[in-house]
């Protein structure tokens, strides 16, 4: 069979407020898409099989419906994020191939409305390899729930891609030369209330899969890895595993991680002696009730800890913090900045919270009257081109949080920042 796989075009995704625009990755950056790179591995052999990254070369939703009908897939499947679900919705609208499937994380919490919008089949579930590779032969149609073990499958191969596309230019959030992302696991323990990460279990590769795919990338041309698990260091053995691991494999290379402050914070040293040079961690704040509004599973000594063995281990921060929670006060905010240049971070990245779809914090704003209505489940039901979803505390809030946001980014660009 001839089977395309796609990520969705920017075009029509709705907007947010979340991201500074100092922090948006230029679109030279493009984002390797690892998830329908693993379920090309993962076919059987001697199917034809094409990769569209669609996002990342820039195609408009007509671009990538002219590419798709110009392959003449046999079988087509679109890997979807919440957010570009009305380009979804428009591909699988005006292809005209006679089978479409759909994964991702939007397709894990909203399977119906995609099989109305025009899907045959749609997966629900962070690992669809098996699922995938097993349906190709019947064509079944209708919901799926994947149970695909993380190790049952063989971990992505890049050859399908021209991999030096893929190698980031610098930036605040890149620096590193000839990075290349993967993942050890996926999935992440925490209950972050604002968070919509598609699988609360935790999926882990073995370690000698994540160094031998370190190995691989490094053969690739990769001069640094980054780790873009959910969250890394969430378990003291998966971390210790993988560093036994790079040790018995002699490996040699700069590397760099995802994950939380919460961690055994013993094993630093041994993280750097193997090649670890930065960290990217969601400290979100530095106020206690902040902290227990977002139902974070971490404490202010928690991250004092963490960000002082990093700096003095000579590890670069990229610490991540969210702005506008309705219990921030003035003073919080008076402060902010001298806290975070305390616990030697040169990088802070600034979000302003967001009420994503799917999480127990959008749902909470509909409980208590913020929304009159389930602006979510209508959108996803219609979708909309670059749909807004308005402010839940009002504009005038609204403001004024995104007047701090670019008062405290331009303090920080200023700085002598790394």
């Amino acid at each position: 069979m001839k089977i395309v796989l796609t990520t969705m075009p920017y075009e029509g995704e709705y907007r947010d407020w979340t991201t500074h625009k100092y922090f948006k990755v230029d679109k030279v950056n493009k984002y390797m898409p690892l998830g329908i790179l693993s379920l090309a591995t993962n076919l059987p052999k001697g199917h034809d099989v094409i990769i569209f990254d669609p996002s990342s070369y820039g195609w408009t939703i007509t671009e990538t419906i002219q590419n798709i009908e110009a392959a003449a897939p046999d079988v087509l499947g679109l890997s979807v994020v919440n957010k570009r679900c009305y380009a979804m919705m428009q591909i699988l609208q005006g292809v005209s191939c006679s089978y479409k499937c759909v994964g991702g994380p939007h397709a894990t919490y909203h399977a119906d409305e995609i099989l109305e919008q025009g899907a045959d089949v749609v997966f629900q579930g962070p690992l669809a390899d098996n699922e995938f590779a097993d349906l190709l032969p019947s064509k079944p149609k209708g919901k799926i729930q994947c149970s695909t073990e993380i190790n049952e499958i063989d971990y992505p191969r890049r050859e399908f891609l021209n991999v030096a596309d893929y190698f980031p230019t610098a930036s605040v959030l890149f620096k590193a030369d000839k990075r290349l992302p993967m993942f050890s696991s996926v999935g992440c323990l925490n209950r972050c209330n604002f968070c919509s990460v598609q699988s609360k279990k935790l999926h882990l590769k073995h370690p000698k899969t994540i160094v031998d795919e370190m190995q691989y990338l490094q053969s690739l041309g990769a001069k640094s890895i980054h780790i873009l698990d959910d969250n890394f260091n969430i378990n003291y053995g998966h971390v210790v595993g993988v560093l036994n691991e790079m040790e018995r494999q002699e490996f040699k290379g700069s590397w760099s991680m995802r994950g939380q402050t919460r961690m055994d914070i013993s094993i630093i040293p041994r993280m750097v002696n193997l090649g670890l040079t930065r960290v990217h961690v969601g400290i979100e704040a530095l106020d206690y009730n902040i902290l227990r509004y977002f139902n974070k599973n971490e404490t202010i000594a928690d991250i004092y800890k963490f960000c002082e063995a990093m700096v003095r281990n000579g590890v670069d921060i990229i610490g991540y913090f969210l702005l506008g929670t309705p219990v921030e006060t003035e003073e919080y905010r008076k402060s902010l900045s001298q806290r975070i240049r305390d616990l030697g971070i040169k990088n802070p990245l600034f979000n302003i919270l967001f009420p994503e779809p799917d999480t127990v914090y959008y749902r909470r704003l509909l409980r208590d009257g913020f929304y009159k209505d389930d602006i979510w489940a209508e959108y996803f039901k219609n979708p909309i081109a670059d749909f807004i979803p308005s402010y839940p505390y009002g504009k005038e809030k609204q403001k004024e949080i995104m007047d701090f946001a670019d008062e405290i980014t331009e303090e920080f660009k200023k700085g002598d920042n790394g």
